[in-house]
């Protein structure tokens, strides 16, 4: 055996000891982690070791019966199970500069894993509201002894909860300015309480009244496909994925029907949401009716503009774009055009929201990321809802639950799978240095592509510039901020579009903009000072083609981070490597669809009680109007006897994701299942475990369930 190599044959009896192995892999420098996401991680749990060597596709899990071992399997990263038995592996020693995560296919996290609680976060407890988490603590209080969930209020007065109201605590995630913090003597809970569940009441009768509404007005019939519509959508050089088609097939039969349509197109960033749109515009002027496009920037109105141009070139339909950037004496024409019905697309900013602007016949309106629009142009937007089709189309990733949720709606339409032609995006996250910026830049401009830089402070980002001209002499490098005119920023963007700038050093000013196909490299420089979403987004920009592209999240020195800040690149992670599916409910969604659905006074309700708890409010209003008993399954199993061991789950967050999951469980199915899960990951299950087993057993058969 070389002192690079550890092998590993069953068959032969070849293999390293347990406590062998641990300092082998330590010599080989794998990090020993709580659960294993990436290359270079290892973790222990009991008899088992968990590794992920950088050569290999999967990591690797190998269980030991004392100094024998008893399996050797690989696991999938997303949900941390077996899947393949092995008898010889070879564990090749991980270099420091291999990068932490290569995604070589997209993959949906098992959101149970993990509890989304990190030490010190805010949450919200329903009875006594906003607090500290501060993680399980062994207590006894009379007869009950067990592990609780400690809280910390104002003046460090604590509460532990009991395990079976975890479903009573929710994560507050809102605004970058903390809570304060609710006091356990004083009444004013109660009181924000009330005037939020009263808000909820308000807005629900205003939802099932306009629902009501929109369900009695009768639109616009539209027609069946023409042969025209077909011919249009059979020049797409792309099939449709089967969400796609799902989506589109869905708007089509609201536009057919004489309802109003009101619906959401929810998907990711560069899942094909804007063939959707096309195809829904050209059946709205293939039956002689106007489109405006409305969209938050003047940068994508102008891609849009193009983009629409060109498919539409051989139609007989016209097109024009409405922003301040348009000459005076051109808006002039083509407002005058829109009124007599001689421009049967429209695609502007808020400039198509002015009073000068009046429709003829006006069928549909799409509105691209309502939620970045100001209040008064909702208030006009809602005017536009009344009479005629609305597709609603963000990026941001709603669950349809949250959706449902704020609007008591199912009119949504949700893009989950990618274009097949689309390469997921290679994400790498690893510590801040020069040679991996190097490598990084120099991969991409060897094969013309350009890079984004994030830097996302304007007082330093000068002399980021400066450092990357010095780095790279003979590139061209531009750098763009919010604080510059919109001009200058259009200026800009459209000389990286032009292909006049090989690096773009810029802010999140570009986190939604326009699509920059040959930008296929983007580095955020100390990613741990973002949000998911905010990530999510910017890694967005890139990937857009059939190229395959690169995310680098580069993070400080470990050493100088704070503790909060470790928490972040914690969950960015965790997020990177478990699929984008992973709590991306979380700060900017909030935010987000909060702010598109809600006015500023609920939008005030939401803040006190926090994005989660407010959802679960407003959806048992909505339930309570429309005479449904919205009950959520959750078994009041004993604090006392459901303990699992830190020996055998040392990890907090994954014990109250697996006491949870403990109350979620419906049935026998699902109890076994749990078991052998928990088996797969932590080892044979210990006496005291087992006990826990054979008591949720009893509970189910005793509920009948």
């Amino acid at each position: 055996m070389t002192k690079n190599l550890i092998e590993i044959n069953l068959t032969k009896n070849l293999f390293p000891s347990f406590n062998v192995l641990v300092e082998q892999l330590v010599g080989l420098n794998y990090s020993r982690v709580e659960m294993v996401f990436e290359p270079g991680d290892f973790s222990i749990k009991g008899n088992i070791i968990d590794i992920f060597c950088h050569s290999n596709t999967y990591p690797l899990r190998i269980e030991y019966d004392l100094d024998d071992i008893d399996r050797l399997s690989l696991f999938y990263v997303n949900n941390q199970r077996s899947f393949k038995d092995l008898t010889d592996v070879s564990i090749n020693a991980f270099e420091n500069d291999t990068v932490f995560y290569n995604d070589k296919k997209r993959v949906r996290m098992d959101e149970s894993l993990l509890s989304q609680f990190f030490i010190d976060d805010y949450i919200v407890h329903e009875y006594y509201g906003i607090g500290l988490f501060k993680g399980l603590s062994y207590q006894k209080f009379s007869s009950v002894e067990g592990e609780y969930v400690c809280l910390e209020y104002k003046d460090k007065s604590l509460v532990y909860v009991p395990l079976d109201q975890l479903n009573l605590i929710h994560k507050y995630n809102l605004q970058d300015s903390p809570p304060s913090l609710n006091s356990l003597s004083e009444k004013k809970w109660l009181q924000t309480k009330k005037k939020a569940e009263r808000d909820t009441l308000e807005i629900a009768e205003e939802l099932y009244d306009r629902y009501k509404r929109r369900q009695s007005a009768v639109g616009f019939t539209f027609s069946e496909d023409s042969l025209e519509q077909l011919e249009m959508e059979a020049l797409f050089e792309h099939e449709l994925t089967p969400d796609q088609k799902r989506a589109l097939a869905e708007i089509k039969n609201d536009m057919e029907t004489s309802t109003p349509m009101d619906r959401l197109l929810c998907g990711d960033v560069g899942f094909g949401k804007t063939e959707i749109m096309l195809r829904a515009a050209f059946k709205a002027v293939d039956n002689y009716k106007q489109v405006v496009i409305l969209v938050p920037t003047t940068l994508l109105a102008d891609q849009h503009f193009k983009l629409f141009s060109k498919r539409f070139e051989q139609t007989p339909y016209i097109i024009k774009m409405l922003s301040r950037f348009v000459s005076k004496s051109d808006q002039k024409a083509i407002i005058k055009g829109i009124s007599e019905q001689k421009c049967d697309i429209v695609i502007g900013t808020h400039r198509l929201l002015s009073k000068d602007i009046v429709f003829k016949d006006l069928g549909l309106l799409i509105i691209d990321e309502e939620q970045r629009f100001g209040v008064k142009h909702k208030e006009k937007i809602k005017e536009f809802k009344e009479a005629v089709d609305v597709l609603n189309v963000t990026a941001t990733p709603i669950p349809r639950t949250t959706y449902m949720s704020l609007t008591g709606s199912k009119d949504i339409s949700i893009i989950e799978t990618p274009p097949p032609f689309r390469k997921p995006i290679q994400t790498f996250v690893a510590k801040y240095s020069d040679e991996l910026i190097k490598k990084a830049i120099n991969q991409e401009v060897e094969r013309k592509g350009q890079v984004f830089f994030i830097h996302n402070r304007v007082e330093t980002i000068d002399k980021k510039v400066i450092e990357l001209k010095k780095m790279f002499p003979s590139l061209r490098i531009l750098m763009v901020h919010a604080q510059m005119t919109e001009e200058k920023i259009k200026a800009i963007m459209i000389s990286f579009l032009n292909y006049d700038c090989d690096i773009l050093v810029s802010t999140t000013i570009i986190e939604n903009g326009i699509d920059i196909k040959n930008a296929n490299t983007i580095i955020i420089d100390s990613s741990e000072r973002f949000g998911l979403s905010q990530i999510h987004q910017l890694r967005g920009r890139v990937g857009r083609s059939d190229i395959q592209s690169y995310a680098y999240l580069l993070f400080s020195d470990k050493k100088i981070l704070s503790e909060k800040a470790k928490q972040r690149l914690q969950a960015i992670k965790e997020y990177v490597n478990l699929g984008s599916g992973y709590h991306l409910a979380l700060k900017d969604l909030e935010i987000r669809g909060a702010g598109n659905i809600l006015g500023q006074q609920q939008f005030g309700h939401l803040l006190k009680v926090g994005f989660s708890y407010y959802c679960k409010l407003l959806e048992d209003s909505i339930s309570n109007k429309k005479g449904q008993y919205n009950a959520r399954f959750w078994m009041p199993l004993r604090t006392d006897k459901i303990r699992i061991s830190e020996n055998y789950i040392p990890n907090q967050r994954e014990r109250i994701a697996i006491y949870t999951r403990f109350m979620t469980c419906k049935s026998f199915d699902d109890l076994s299942h749990l078991k052998d899960e928990l088996q797969d990951r932590y080892g044979r299950l210990p006496f005291d475990e087992q006990k826990v087993f054979d008591y949720i057993y009893d509970e189910i058969e005793k509920h009948g369930l």
